[in-house]
């Protein structure tokens, strides 16, 4: 099992390092290596090819409309088609198709063993409402598709890990919907990617560590045999639930401006999914249970030292 530290690779992010060395002596006596999520220009080659071992793609929250051409819900989100080109890049399903082209034929470059995508749909007004115009289903579907078109044919090496959100898509809650994305991605290396912290997400009552590794083997047991497909895991938490039910019955007005309205969504859900360490009682066993390849201490920090103390504590759980 490789354990990893998941790293945003941009110069702003990986600023307080003074190379290549810096970064690893100081993280690998921690971890095997970093999991890269692509969102920016590493131009000091921080981040050596050796040193990442998987590549988060990148991920946009709000696609399947943009995917399905859907223009008048489109404009309903962004204000109007400029913005919503402006933010994707461009216009049409070439437009996602040709990012994610790009960073797979990256990743394959890097000598990844592993990418992680995202299986979830949601607006920014969504996230506060919990009223959803998707289904799980469809955003499913959808996203097979997707896939599909990005991998067959390419000859691809790594793994291809999806990964759960609690938002329309794959939330890893119910076993025929895991089952029906996994029958559809054609991929021969596909498998899940279990993130712990988002799982949690789909339970709000959980109020303890206790609750909370209760509540993940209890998804676990549900999976069963589907549990084999889950080679890695995204190791965080955040026992927000209170949070989000209280934000529920006081949904305040949304901006005007999209990318207000983007900045005011963002902070509303950094508080439901504040990626902590998890320290909990039974957090070495949960992992032991499900015995992954990939290992990715995902923690949100400030600072290098921040960074660095939490991914520690994590750490240490293991020793």
């Amino acid at each position: 099992m490789y354990t990893l530290l998941h790293i945003v690779r941009n110069d702003q992010s990986l600023s307080e390092y003074a190379d290549a060395s810096d970064l690893e002596a100081s993280c690998f006596p921690y971890c095997d290596g970093f999991e890269m999520i692509c969102a920016g220009e590493d131009s000091r080659n921080i981040l050596r090819p050796q040193a990442v071992i998987g590549v988060h793609l990148s991920f946009y929250s709000y696609w399947l409309d943009f995917w399905q051409n859907d223009t008048r819900r489109l404009i309903s989100e962004f204000g109007s088609l400029e913005i919503c080109h402006g933010f994707y890049g461009g216009s049409g399903r070439e437009t996602l198709i040709n990012r994610f082209q790009r960073e797979l034929d990256e990743a394959q470059q890097l000598g990844a063993r592993y990418v992680v995508f995202h299986v979830s749909d949601v607006t920014l007004e969504e996230t506060f409402t919990n009223c959803y115009h998707h289904t799980d289903e469809e955003v499913i579907d959808a996203a097979a598709q997707l896939i599909n078109m990005l991998l067959d044919g390419k000859g691809y090496t790594f793994d291809f890990l999806m990964e759960n959100l609690w938002y329309p898509g794959l939330r890893l809650t119910d076993p025929a919907l895991t089952r029906r994305l996994l029958d559809q991605v054609h991929f021969p290396k596909k498998g899940l990617l279990l993130d712990t912290g988002h799982l949690l997400h789909t339970n709000t009552a959980l109020r303890s560590g206790e609750d909370a590794c209760r509540y993940l083997h209890s998804i676990l047991d549900r999976h069963g045999d589907l549990c084999r497909f889950i080679r890695g895991v995204h190791l965080h938490q955040s026992l927000s639930g209170e949070y989000a039910e209280q934000a529920r019955q006081q949904i305040p007005p949304m901006e005007p401006d999209y990318y207000d309205r983007f900045a005011q969504s963002y902070a509303h859900v950094g508080k439901i999914d504040t990626h902590q360490p998890m320290l909990f009682a039974g957090t070495r066993e949960l992992i032991e249970r499900i015995s992954p390849r990939y290992l990715v201490y995902e923690i949100l920090a400030r600072c290098r030292a921040e960074q660095l103390k939490l991914l520690r504590m994590q750490a240490e759980v293991f020793r």
